[in-house]
Parts: structure tokens; C-alpha cells; sequence
């Protein structure tokens, strides 16, 4: 296997993956340079803003077609799936005369994975990754309008029955996509993502608190999530609230990846907006501890950099890192349904030196794991595997 098919609809490769919106765009970026190094070349396909496709190469061995969809802003869910169609139109004409170039075929989140299936052409059925589930969104928070989410859920259940592989990046997840697409059964794999070595030697604290103009002497909470309800962020606002009742002026909390809310926020509560994805390791650098209080995250790239800048997180007793951190540390946990658990958590966190320091030694361990040269050779042997019993529909 030596020809893959990347088919990536959601956002454009070359946007910088700022705020914690661009998750799979870091992904990608982790993944790729990793299989064409292996001898893997690859051609991506994802939304372009021309109305022309144009072709760009980020790195050797790959090559990123952007096509014509009508672009609208601000790029949404609902925006995506109005441009759908026309992407399919565009990828069904660049690959008329291509199709048969590839031996295998990789989908990304569900509108890329429709998009495989609805080109029209004789292309090998998908290896397909959902990276989140709409129903389990649903569970967690409303993720989407009713229309588009009923929409979503057929699609993943289609994309359950006609893939040839379904990706999981954790145990957890893939149990749990299992539940809901029986049809899933016996196709899955699990393989987690890798960690970009800069978040291994994050910057000085010092230096990256000076870069931030955050006081030496504070406690700083960082909370890193792009705008949606699942991320829990006005939740974690108040338990902060709650906790600097008690103990003062010298707690702060910096919230990153999404634009300010409007009015004024709570005394202590800063923005600091989307943030590039190349800043974090120094974002994190800066804090004492990193709260993750997502009701739903298939894994969830927060907690693990923040572990491998050696930050304890906090994080709910569920999904894969609730599980991680109840078997072998690095943070510390809560019931999501009891009333005061996040402030407990973060109360025992900002009062003990001691345990920080343990929950930082069991983190850094625990990331040491995570490795991109792992990942892509994951993917790669599972790839090949895919193209050699793979046929096309």
C-alpha cells in the first residue's frame, strides 16, 4: 500500500488549528508527516474558499487539495453541511480519472466519510473515524439544531454498516460507539493520538507568566475549549466563582479558545481567545493546574498535553481520562453529578503543594506513552491491512 485517499471535509487543512477548534486539524498534522515518512503518500481533500481547486504541499509525500464548496462565514456545523453537496460534486470531478490511483481510502468525521460514499466512483469502501458521536453529544449537551442532528445520526449510523474499519482513538469510545452501531462490531481499532514534543519541555513558568502578564503570585486555572455546551465552560466559571469566595484574590482562571462572552466576566475570570495551537505548550506552562470538565469527549487532547507539560488536571470520573486518573494519577477527579465536585476538586488541587507535585510526576509517566511515532505506525499497519482486503464498491 503506497496511495492513500484522505478525505477531510469538516475545516480547511491550512487553517492554523487555532483555539481548541482545530483538534483534528493537529491531528492531522501529527498523522500525516508520520505516514509519508513510512512511504505512504498521501492526497487530502478538504473544503476550499476559491472556486477553483487549487493544491497546496505542507509536507513531502503529501498533497492537500482545497475544493470548491461554496464557502460561507463563519465556517459552522450548519455551514458545513449546506456545502456538502457541492464538495461531493468537486471531489467526484477531481477524482474521475483518479480514482483507481488509490489502495486505500480514510475518512474523517461524518461528513467526510458521506463524502467518500457519495462520490459516485469505484473507490474502496472508507476507513472511518467518527472523532465524536452525535448521540453521545446528545447525552452530554445539545451539540447541534434538531434537523442537523438527525441528519448526523443517520449519516454515522450509514457509515457504521459501510466502512470497512472504524478508528477509535480509546478503548471507552469504541465500546461505546459499539453500543449505539452494532453494525460496528468486529470492525474496530483503537489507536490514540500523539503528543507534539514541544509540549514535553514547555518554557519556564516565569517566562511563560511573563508572556501572558499573569502575576508570579497567583494561582492560575487554565481551561482550554472552543465554544460549545459540553465543554462545560460556564459550569467551571462557577465552581471558580465559588472557590475564590474562600480563598481570596490570589486565584485566577484563564479560559482559552474561544472569543470573550459578552458582558463583564466574574472577578478573576480572564479570556485570552483563540489561542495557536504552537502557543499551548507556553499556555500551559503558565498554569498551576488544568481543568477539563467536558461532560463528552471521544479522548480529549487537553488533558494529555497538559499531563505531558507535567499540570494536574481535573477532569470528571468518566470517559477515558476519568478512568486513566482513577487507575494510575495525574489528576484529580469528580462525580459530574455531584453539586459541589468540581469545586472540591480544584479546592484540594489549589491547597496542596504536595499532591500537585505528585499528580504532575504521575502525568508526565502517563504522556511518555503517547508518541506520534506510535500512532503512525498504528495507522499505517492498519491501513495496509485495509487496502489488502479491501475492495472496491
Amino acid at each position: 500500500m503506497n496511495h492513500l485517499l484522505f478525505c477531510y471535509h469538516t475545516c480547511p487543512m491550512e487553517e492554523p488549528g487555532v483555539g481548541l477548534s482545530g483538534g483534528m486539524n493537529v491531528f492531522l498534522r501529527g498523522l500525516l508527516p508520520g505516514l509519508a515518512a513510512q512511504g505512504i503518500r498521501t492526497d487530502v481533500l478538504t473544503r476550499g474558499k476559491g472556486e477553483e481547486p487549487e493544491v497546496s504541499r505542507p509536507f513531502p509525500g503529501v498533497r492537500i487539495f482545497h475544493l470548491p464548496c461554496g464557502w460561507r462565514e463563519p465556517s459552522t456545523r450548519e455551514s458545513a453541511v449546506d456545502s456538502l453537496p457541492r464538495f461531493v460534486g468537486s471531489a467526484r470531478d477531481l477524482l474521475a480519472k483518479r480514482a483507481s490511483l488509490y489502495d486505500v481510502v480514510s475518512a474523517h468525521y461524518w461528513m467526510s466519510g458521506i463524502a467518500c460514499l457519495e462520490a459516485g466512483l469505484r473507490l474502496p469502501p472508507p476507513v472511518f473515524s467518527y472523532h465524536t458521536i452525535e448521540a453521545l453529544k446528545e447525552g452530554a449537551a445539545p451539540a447541534s439544531a434538531p434537523g442537523l442532528s438527525a441528519v448526523r445520526r443517520a449519516a454515522e449510523g450509514r457509515l457504521s454498516r459501510e466502512a470497512s474499519r472504524v478508528v477509535c482513538f480509546s478503548g471507552n469510545d469504541l465500546a461505546r460507539t459499539v453500543e449505539i452501531f452494532p453494525s460496528a462490531a468486529g470492525k474496530g481499532a483503537v489507536i490514540p493520538p500523539g503528543i507534539d514534543d514541544g509540549f514535553r519541555a514547555p518554557p519556564p513558568r516565569a517566562e511563560a507568566r511573563r508572556m501572558r502578564g499573569i502575576p508570579s503570585g497567583c494561582f492560575l486555572f487554565l481551561l482550554a475549549a472552543r465554544k460549545d455546551p459540553g465543554k462545560n465552560v460556564d459550569a467551571a466559571i462557577d465552581a471558580f466563582r465559588a472557590l475564590r469566595s474562600e480563598e481570596g484574590a490570589r486565584l485566577r482562571l484563564l479560559v482559552a479558545g474561544q472569543k470573550p462572552p459578552p458582558g463583564r466576566l466574574p472577578d478573576g475570570v480572564a479570556c485570552a481567545g483563540p489561542v495557536p495551537h504552537a502557543e499551548m505548550p507556553g499556555l500551559l506552562a503558565a498554569a498551576d493546574a488544568v481543568l477539563c470538565p467536558s461532560s463528552y469527549e471521544s479522548f480529549g487532547l487537553v488533558p494529555l498535553e497538559a499531563m505531558a507539560a507535567g499540570r494536574p488536571v481535573i477532569a470528571p470520573w468518566t470517559g477515558f481520562w476519568g478512568d486513566t486518573i482513577r487507575a494510575e494519577g495525574g489528576g484529580a477527579g469528580y462525580a459530574p453529578d455531584a453539586p459541589s465536585g468540581l469545586v472540591d476538586a480544584m479546592r484540594a488541587v489549589c491547597r496542596d503543594e504536595a499532591l500537585r507535585a505528585r499528580l504532575a510526576g504521575e502525568g508526565v509517566k502517563i504522556a511518555a506513552r503517547f508518541t506520534w511515532e506510535t500512532c503512525t505506525s498504528s495507522w499505517a499497519a492498519l491501513l495496509s491491512s485495509a487496502a489488502r482486503s479491501g475492495s472496491p464498491r
